[in-house]
C-alpha cells in the first residue's frame, strides 16, 4: 500500500471511531431524564455557555501547541477529554460535574484539528492532500450518520435506555483512545522544523518540498528519527513567530481569502450555537406533542443530505470571484429566514425539517468557502 493510503487508513479509522457518540443525538433526554430533574432552563442558562467561554481559549491553544507537539499527543489527547467529557455524566451528576463535562467538550471539539494536521503533516506528497481530505471527509461523514442510525434504533425499539447509549460513547471514546496510540508517530512538523543546511545544493523553502527533492529522490531512504537530524533542526520561538506572522499576512492580504473567511468565522459560529441548542429547543417543542424522539434519525437525515449537496456543489464549474458576494449575501438571509420560521414553529416535525435544510445549506456553503 502506498504510504499516504496508509495515513489515509489511520486517519480515517480514528474518525469513524471517534465520531460513534450515539448519546449525542439525544443528550438532552438523558440528563433531563436525571434523578437531580435538570431542567431545559437550567441546562440552557447554567451548564451551556460554560461551553460557549472556554471554546475560543481551547480552540487557540490547541492550535498553537498541536504542531508544536507533532500531532500525535494531541490525538491521544482528544480521545482521552471525550472520554473524560462522558465519565462525568455518568450516575447522578453534579452540577459542578455537568459544567466539568462541558469543558473537556469543548477540548474533545478542539483538539479534532489534531487528524487533519496529522494527516497533511504524514503525507510528504501535495499532490494528494485533495483526495485524502475527502477520503477522510466521507469517513467522518460515515462514522457520525451511522452512529445516528445506531442511536435512533436502539431507543425506537426500547433495545437500549439513554443511559446505556452514554456507556456505549464512553466505550466508543475509549477505542478511539486505544487506536491514536497505535497510529505512527510524526517525525517533524509543518512549522517547528527547518532545513538543516542545504543538501545537493538544493535550496527549497517549504518543508514538503526539501522532504520530496532532498530525501524521497535522492536518497530513498525513510524519515526516521535519525534522518531528521541530519537534515532538519528546530526552529526557534522566535522563528516560528515570525512564520506564523508572515503566513497569516500573505494569506489575509487577499481579499478574496479574507473576505470568504470572515464569512466562514461567521457562519460557523452560527451553525455551532444552532447545533449545540437545537435539542433543548426540541425538547420543549415535544412537551406539547406525543411524538417519539426522532434526533439520531434526523441528524443521520442532515448528514446524508449534506454530503450529497457537498457532492453536488463540487462538481459545479461557478465563478466564484464574480458571484461570491451575491451568492453569500442570498444564502446568509436564507439561513436568517429558516431560523427565524425555526425559532417560532411548534410543531417538531418542521422544526426538523428546518433544521436539515439550515445544515444543508450552511455545509454546501462552506464547501464553496474551502474552494
Amino acid at each position: 500500500m502506498e504510504p499516504w493510503k496508509k495515513v489515509c487508513l489511520y486517519v480515517s479509522v480514528y474518525v469513524m471511531l471517534r465520531e460513534f457518540r450515539p448519546i449525542d443525538p439525544f443528550i438532552i433526554k438523558y440528563l433531563t431524564l436525571l434523578p437531580e430533574k435538570y431542567t431545559v432552563r437550567i441546562i440552557r442558562e447554567d451548564v451551556y455557555p460554560v461551553g460557549s467561554y472556554v471554546s475560543v481559549l481551547f480552540v487557540v491553544i490547541v492550535f498553537l501547541v498541536t504542531d508544536y507537539l507533532q500531532y500525535k499527543p494531541i490525538i491521544i489527547l482528544n480521545g482521552l477529554s471525550g472520554i473524560m467529557s462522558y465519565s462525568l455524566l455518568l450516575g447522578s451528576p453534579t452540577i459542578s460535574f455537568l459544567k466539568s463535562g462541558q469543558i473537556f467538550l469543548m477540548l474533545f471539539r478542539a483538539a479534532e484539528v489534531a487528524s487533519y494536521t496529522y494527516m497533511f503533516a504524514s503525507i510528504r506528497n501535495k499532490d494528494k492532500y485533495q483526495i485524502a481530505t475527502s477520503i477522510v471527509r466521507t469517513s467522518v461523514l460515515i462514522g457520525k450518520c451511522s452512529c445516528g442510525i445506531i442511536a435512533q434504533i436502539l431507543i425506537s425499539y426500547n433495545i437500549l435506555s439513554y443511559a446505556y447509549l452514554l456507556y456505549l460513547s464512553i466505550f466508543g471514546m475509549i477505542l478511539t483512545t486505544i487506536w491514536s496510540l497505535i497510529m505512527p508517530p510524526v517525525m517533524f512538523s509543518l512549522y517547528f522544523y527547518k532545513v538543516k543546511e542545504p543538501v545537493l545544493d538544493v535550496i527549497v523553502d517549504d518543508n514538503e518540498k526539501i522532504i520530496l527533492t532532498k530525501i524521497n529522490e535522492s536518497t530513498n531512504m525513510n524519515l526516521d528519527k535519525n534522518n531528521m537530524k541530519k537534515f532538519f533542526i528546530k526552529m526557534k520561538c522566535s522563528e516560528v513567530i515570525q512564520k506564523l506572522w508572515d503566513d497569516f499576512y500573505v494569506t489575509y492580504a487577499d481579499a478574496n481569502v479574507f473576505k470568504w473567511s470572515v464569512w466562514w468565522s461567521l457562519s460557523l459560529s452560527g451553525y455551532v450555537l444552532v447545533s449545540q441548542y437545537i435539542q433543548l429547543y426540541w425538547e420543549e417543542i415535544e412537551v406539547h406533542g406525543k411524538l417519539n424522539s426522532l434526533n439520531g434519525a434526523v441528524e443521520s437525515l442532515a448528514t446524508l443530505f449534506s454530503a450529497a449537496a457537498t457532492y453536488g456543489i463540487g462538481r459545479v464549474n461557478g465563478d466564484w470571484d464574480k458571484y461570491g458576494d451575491i451568492v453569500m449575501a442570498i444564502v446568509a438571509m436564507g439561513l436568517g429566514v429558516v431560523l427565524y420560521f425555526l425559532s417560532f414553529t411548534e410543531s417538531l416535525i418542521k422544526s426538523y425539517a428546518y433544521f436539515i435544510i439550515f445544515c444543508c445549506t450552511y455545509q454546501t456553503m462552506v464547501t464553496i468557502a474551502s474552494f
